[in-house]
């Protein structure tokens, strides 16, 4: 494998792919930038079974837990079991193997606290890199790229973006090494798009706005319209994901077509129930009120998927959607990140979603993430991307306009987090951190935004100075230009002056405009410099070129005016550093007990430290540490039940909560601490051996979302537990104990 082959796997290479494959060999480091399913997976597998070969070691980080843990299985079923492990900080499996996979936060956290555990990694992959710009986790990804070692080399894959050189140009700076970009705008399968309006059918954009000029009912879309555009498309245009924003939506939308449709044969319902049958067998005792129904649409063809749900339940449609007997699946967004799922066609529900802070319509790289999904290489000549439409979203301006080169740049999201500073002052000198803090993508965009601004207006400057009156007669009354502009005016003034003998108060008015209408006749009267035909247009379009430049260096002001400080993050990093020394994490700039401690933890590092230090963490029992474990950090969602409980204490944790609410509020500004007793009874009963349906019929919480928020519980206590060490076995045994009654039955991920 030392040249590049045309074929992989018995796949034909594309050009970009061999290209990438070329970089890899020669060992430098890339970004492949291309749109959703041309395979840029394939250039990350050639990578890993290289570096296999060579006996070299391997990472691949995912943004989420979900494609970590597939990428585990699909590379475990390649390379062999001992070859391949996995860190997602709930689950550990082979730490030491060759190929590693984990999530982005997890490398971050080794780069810190363990560095020599990845000294030997030759290469490390960081797949949907795009994510940097994710307003709540984009700093992990910087982090990495920033304190990865020199020794390392990366490959990022990344989903169309149009500054892809601005993040090669600053990783290459960062690391020191040349960083390779190819790009690859071509889909393999070319997409059609189209827009579905449920009462007129297919139409266009301008129509659309045609409509809403003259539409004076109601413009909200009728419930059922998925199934007019199905009908419309019919089976030739199967199988199909129905993209929908909403969990709930995505069921109903499921149970209305299972009662109308039904797309399996005999064969194939069979084929369905016996890997119904394969997936209970292997995940063993399973208790959702959803499974059965699920079962009955899957044995249609029909499914739904969303993160509420349990694992085992979305890994059983997942793979029934590979194997292509689902011919209509209801997903949420989270479908489109990751792994490859293609199918012939796309459909939106909506343009427009809410975000969580308000609903907006789609950005045009997130249409395209999922959109991409549409057109199976091999299979179709085209992907079909069909989007249902609201006339209220066209008349409040909320459609993307759904073209791949408006697709929206990479922005820096970096902010520095309290573990950050810890870990700062505990391995670098003042100097050093303050280059490091210099380091971000953020401050590489901004001094390059304003380098380009200050180019950009020195350009100006100059052509303005070229442009400097050289008529004597320029800008005065005799000017044939200044006269023109004067005539205007008279014209004007006159017009009120008639207007003003109507009015009421026409005697005020009149001795009001007068004295200025008098004035400009006087200026007219003057007589006009004898200027040529071509001298007056010179004139004229170099007023109109000095006019375009005043207007363009006053946007350069403003810009320039709204860039961050050069040294916002060193003031962030002053404010955070205050605060930590404030609560004796920091003394005479090295790290105490408290700093050591809080290094450790990732995530509500403050409130996890100070509960530890204030002995709660020992003195609860098992089940009542697991429940402490789940009310720290939790965020409810929209319309979730509160369920009442007396039966853990956690009033002194709630004091801790507030005190340090308000001491963030004071020497930072904001408050990152979360604790929420939500979910406090659940966990409590699951510890104690509750079965899951009862867990769940205690709350309105969907089933995955129970799961995942036990499974964080338990990636807590792990961090607890190892920022411990062998300094407390007591307590390590505790909490071993504790994620133990955590991780069972339902809870468990299979791998």
């Amino acid at each position: 494998m030392d040249s590049v082959d045309k074929v992989y796997r018995g796949l034909v290479l594309d050009p970009f792919q061999r290209e990438a494959i070329a970089v890899i060999l020669k060992g430098h480091s890339l970004l492949v930038a291309a749109p959703t399913g041309v395979g840029k997976t394939l250039v990350a597998d050639y990578l890993i079974e290289t570096m296999y070969r060579r006996n070299r070691r391997v990472i691949y980080t995912a943004p989420i837990k979900a494609l970590s843990n597939q990428k585990y299985k699909q590379f475990k079923q390649l390379m062999g079991e001992d070859s391949v492990g996995i860190l997602t900080g709930d689950i550990v499996i082979n730490p030491d193997a060759p190929i590693l996979v984990m999530t982005t936060e997890i490398f971050r956290n080794l780069l810190h606290l363990s560095p020599e555990r990845v000294a030997d990694v030759a290469y490390v992959i960081f797949d949907e890199i795009h994510y940097i710009d994710d307003p709540e986790r984009g700093s992990v990804w910087e982090e990495s790229l920033i304190f990865m070692p020199k020794t390392m080399r990366f490959l990022g894959l990344s989903a169309t973006i149009p500054n892809v050189e601005d993040l090669a140009q600053w990783i290459s700076g960062v690391q020191q090494q040349p960083v390779a970009v190819i790009r690859h705008e071509e889909r393999t399968v070319p997409l059609q798009h189209f827009l579905f309006e449920p009462e007129r059918g297919i139409v266009t954009e301008k129509q659309l706005r045609k409509l809403v000029k003259k539409y004076k009912g109601p413009m909200r879309i009728e419930r059922m319209s998925h199934l007019k555009l199905l009908d419309y498309l019919d089976e030739e245009y199967l199988p199909c994901l129905f993209f929908t924003f909403s969990r709930k939506q995505c069921q109903d939308n499921a149970r209305a077509l299972y009662r109308v449709r039904d797309y399996l044969n005999s064969q194939e319902k069979q084929q369905v129930a016996e890997l119904i049958r394969a997936h209970m067998e292997k995940y063993g005792k399973t208790e959702s009120a959803r499974l059965p129904e699920l079962q009955e649409f899957l044995l249609s063809g029909i499914a739904y998927h969303h993160a509420g749900m349990l694992p085992m339940m979305k890994e059983l449609v997942e793979d029934l959607f590979e194997k292509r007997l689902i011919k209509v699946l209801y997903c949420t967004e989270t479908f489109a990140v990751g792994l490859n799922f293609p199918c012939k066609t796309v459909c939106f529900n909506s343009l427009s979603k809410w975000d969580g802070v308000e609903f907006r319509s789609l950005k045009n790289r997130e249409y395209f993430q999922m959109a991409g999904r549409a057109g199976r290489r091999g299979i179709d000549t085209h992907g079909y991307v069909f989007s249902i439409v609201e006339l209220a979203d066209v008349a409040e301006g909320r459609l993307p306009s759904r073209k791949e080169d408006e697709i929206e740049p990479l922005m820096s999201q970096f902010s520095l987090s309290y573990n950050t500073v810890l870990n700062l002052v505990a391995h670098y000198d003042r100097p050093e951190i303050e280059s490091i803090l210099h380091k971000n993508f953020a401050s590489w965009q901004r001094q390059k935004n304003h380098d380009d601004l200050t180019s950009a207006k020195q350009e100006l400057l100059a052509e303005l100075a070229q442009l400097d009156p050289q008529c004597e007669h320029l800008d005065s009354n005799d000017c044939p230009l200044k006269r023109e502009v004067l005539a205007k005016e008279l014209k004007k003034l006159r017009r009120k002056v008639d207007e003003a003998v109507k009015s009421v108060n026409y005697r005020s008015q009149r001795k009001k405009l007068l004295p200025e209408l008098r004035a400009l006749e006087r200026k007219l009267a003057m007589e006009a410099a004898r200027c040529s035909k071509g001298q007056i247009q010179q004139c004229r379009q170099e007023q109109r070129r000095r006019k375009q430049i005043q207007n363009e260096l006053r946007r350069i002001t403003r810009q320039l005016s709204r860039l961050a400080p050069k040294n916002a993050y060193l003031a962030e990093f002053e404010s955070k550093h205050n605060l930590l020394s404030s609560l004796d994490y920091i003394r005479d700039g090295v790290l105490t007990a408290r700093g050591e401690f809080a290094a450790k933890i990732h995530g509500q590092e403050l409130l996890v430290t100070e509960i530890y230090f204030e002995g709660i963490f020992h003195e609860l029992d098992v089940h009542q540490l697991n429940a402490l474990a789940v009310a720290i950090g939790y965020e409810p969602r929209r319309g979730e039940l509160v369920m009442r409980q007396r039966l853990v204490d956690l009033s002194r944790v709630f004091k801790i909560y507030k005190r340090l609410e308000r001491i963030e509020q004071n020497l930072v500004g904001a408050s990152s601490v979360l604790f929420n007793e939500h979910m406090v009874a659940l966990a409590y009963h699951w510890s104690r051996g509750e079965d899951f349906a009862q867990l769940v019929a205690y709350s309105n919480l969907d089933e995955g979302d129970i799961v995942y928020n036990l499974r964080r519980g338990i990636d807590l206590l792990r961090q607890v537990r190892g920022a411990v060490g062998n300094d407390d076995p007591v307590l390590a045994a505790k909490i071993r104990l504790a994620i133990e009654r955590m991780d069972r039955d339902e809870v468990s991920i299979v791998l």
